[in-house]
């Protein structure tokens, strides 16, 4: 039998160099639209100009967008990167016209239109770089931040996918809340029909089938993995540090004529190289341990926002969320702990004079490692930054009701 749901729009604005961020959202929707119509009767709908337009004339090719998109959608996806767009009669580009229109439409109600921006921070290659359209970026983003609009930032493909999950888990389950729907699934208002594919049409696409208590359990184990990595790399740039210092020391201390300082310079130096190449050996297999186990647990703590509206309030779900968040603000404390170490002592090595070809091979091979850790720590940081924020304003929202609803719901014809 079909099943009513109601259909949250969300209008994809972007220029054209988010290519492979527009297909990633399209697959984020469409693992999300595996679960929640089925488990909350709430389905998401991408509308883009590529699905929702056709050919046709008007005063130009934007004022064509503009008349055929339907722009009473629910949720504004604003994403920019090295480009504001193509200008407009109107305004300074297409996409910044798609946005004052949605914000127009949020300052006269809040309630009507939802605003999601992303900046990519990734860094662009110079031969794509337009001095103007970096201009107007700049200016975009500042005039956000005076406007009191709260944007995103992400670098990879892999943390927007996940950055994904958890704001659209949040946007959903604000939407339950303000319509009175939490707890209560499939009792939504009808807004738009859809027949929901079987088990048999959607199951083969299910890559997991963990749930929600399970990925609890995963961000636990995974977040515990993490900081014993962590601690092992931090152990292993003491010991460097330790080196380090060792060998300054014995620089300061070097006496006897030229000769003599010269060879005993070379040979610390060389010895400092050595235990720089050996850094960076230890680092060679725990890199990818170390990513590994924190895109696991940043998976799972995504995945387990997108699972969480469908259990509702129950004192479960708090306690399962609150456990979870634990365990994500104690392996973010232990990162930006050895994320400040790591950055000391980068600024030191990389302010060390280049005193031989040994050593001078060691630092480059030694800053290259810490570079691809500390890039690691900021979007792992980054994330977990979100997951908190996400899953706090969670809790804080069930906290203020005052009679939570019950987990078992009686439908009232």
């Amino acid at each position: 039998m079909p099943k009513t749901i109601t259909v949250l729009r969300i209008f994809v604005a972007s220029p054209s160099d988010l290519g492979e961020e527009r297909k990633l959202l399209e697959g984020v929707v469409q693992e999300l639209n595996l679960t929640w119509p089925q488990q909350l009767g709430i389905s998401l709908e991408l509308i883009k100009w590529e699905t929702h337009s056709f050919p046709s004339a008007g005063t130009d090719p934007q004022d064509v967008i503009n008349h055929q998109l339907p722009q009473d959608y629910d949720i504004l996806l604003l994403m920019l990167w090295s480009r504001i767009g193509t200008p407009t009669p109107r305004s300074q580009s297409g996409t910044l016209e798609e946005f004052e229109s949605a914000y127009g439409r949020w300052r006269s109600d809040p309630k009507l239109v939802r605003l999601m921006i992303y900046f990519k921070t990734t860094p662009i290659s110079p031969d794509d770089i337009d001095p103007d359209q970096l201009r107007l970026l700049k200016e975009f983003r500042k005039s956000l931040s005076d406007r009191g609009i709260l944007y995103s930032t992400f670098t990879g493909g892999e943390e927007y996918a996940q950055l994904l999950r958890i704001h659209l888990s949040k946007q959903v389950q604000d939407f339950l809340k303000e319509n009175n729907l939490t707890g209560t699934p499939l009792t939504v208002p009808v807004e738009t029909t859809t027949t929901l594919p079987s088990f048999e049409e959607s199951h083969d696409e299910i890559s997991e089938d963990e749930g929600f208590l399970d990925l609890i359990e995963t961000t636990v184990t995974t977040s515990q993995k993490v900081i014993e990595v962590t601690n092992h790399i931090g152990e292993a740039l003491e010991q460097l540090n330790t080196g380090t210092n060792k060998s300054t020391l014995d620089m300061q201390s070097i006496t006897g004529d030229d000769k003599a300082k010269f060879s005993a310079y070379k040979r610390i130096a060389n010895k400092q190289a050595e235990n720089m190449s050996d850094f960076v050996a230890r680092m060679q297999p725990e890199i990818p341990i170390f990513r590994d186990a924190l895109s696991k647990s940043l998976d799972a703590y995504g995945r387990t926002m997108v699972l969480l509206p469908e259990f509702g309030i129950n004192p479960e779900s708090r306690t399962q969320l609150e456990n979870a968040l634990s365990a994500a603000s104690t392996l973010r404390n232990v990162m930006v702990s050895s994320k400040e170490s790591m950055e000391r002592f980068r600024s030191i090595t990389a302010g060390l004079p280049r005193i031989t070809t040994q050593f001078n091979r060691a630092k480059r091979d030694l800053l290259h490692v810490l570079d691809i850790l500390l890039t690691t720590y900021d979007r792992g940081l980054n994330l977990l930054g979100e997951i908190e924020f996400t899953g706090k304003s969670i809790l804080e929202s069930w906290q203020s009701d005052a009679t939570p609803p019950s987990n078992e719901h009686e439908n009232e014809n």
